[in-house]
């Protein structure tokens, strides 16, 4: 659907934020009409954790110029198309469970959670962290690579637990 927050100030300072489009042609429609309407320098939000590139559409034997068309409307778009302002990718590496932040503006914050049992009530606190940053996207193996620099993480979580338990 579409959201819309109209600014006091008036239309320039408003925001559209299109939540959880799918890949169907209806919706590049309406992007490239919003984005029309709105024009570059007003803020128009495409939310939708799914679409990380243009191979997110796949191959649709009824929309067979689906790809062409998101390329155009959401890659190319005048303006350089849309930039990715918010990921937040989880990876599981060496039994680990691990975070990727992107933020607009910033580079890549990478995280690890460890067990905390400092707080005394029944099971461990799960507590993050910070293992690096990155400016490109980080893979599993740079978090195996820095994962094995940490001294908290020599053991995996397995063999934490275990050790907490003997």
């Amino acid at each position: 659907g579409i959201i819309t927050a109209e600014a006091a100030s008036g239309p320039s300072a408003d925001v559209q934020a299109m939540v959880f489009p799918n890949t169907d042609v209806k919706y590049l429609k309406d992007i490239g009409k919003i984005h029309e309407s709105f024009g570059k320098d007003r803020l128009f939000l495409l939310v939708n954790p799914f679409w990380k590139n243009v191979e997110s559409w796949g191959f649709n034997i009824l929309a067979p110029n689906a790809k062409k068309i998101a390329q155009e409307k959401v890659f190319d778009c005048e303006g350089g198309g849309f930039q990715e302002t918010y990921v937040l990718n989880r990876f599981s590496v060496r039994g680990e469970d691990c975070v990727a932040l992107k933020c607009y503006g910033y580079d890549w914050e990478m995280f690890a959670y460890i067990e905390d049992y400092s707080y005394g009530y029944g099971g461990p606190t799960l507590t993050s962290v910070r293992l690096g940053s990155s400016k490109e996207e980080p893979k599993s193996s740079t978090f195996t690579k820095l994962l094995n620099e940490r001294e908290e993480f020599k053991m995996n979580k397995s063999m934490r637990q275990l050790r907490r338990n003997l």
